[in-house]
């Protein structure tokens, strides 16, 4: 296994227990403020990891190997964005019902 792809691996378990951890922190928060602020961090390194993904476009070598050293990135970008924008539309959802059963 080349560094590369060492380091991806290693990118994706750190994200993606650091990404339950603040996810099962945020929905046990009462105060809603730190709810936001993790869920906004989550999409910003979505959006950080994607544009690193873009940014270093891969190669075809000599030999007609594909090599993209970022390929990770990719994956664990869309992986923060659907976590953080999922985690808002639960609340939003949680919240509206809520307010339709608070109303009756």
């Amino acid at each position: 296994m080349s560094d590369i792809t060492t380091f991806g691996f290693v990118a994706i378990v750190a994200c993606a227990a650091i990404l339950g951890y603040a996810l099962t922190q945020a929905f046990a928060a009462r105060s809603g403020r730190r709810f936001w602020a993790v869920s906004a961090t989550v999409i910003g390194l979505g959006l950080l990891a994607l544009t690193g993904f873009v940014a270093n476009p891969g190669e075809v070598k000599p030999e007609g190997v594909l090599y993209e050293p970022f390929f990770a990135f990719g994956p664990l970008g869309y992986l923060l964005l659907l976590a953080g924008a999922g985690a808002v539309v639960v609340r939003l959802g949680r919240q509206l019902g809520h307010r339709m059963l608070a109303a009756n």
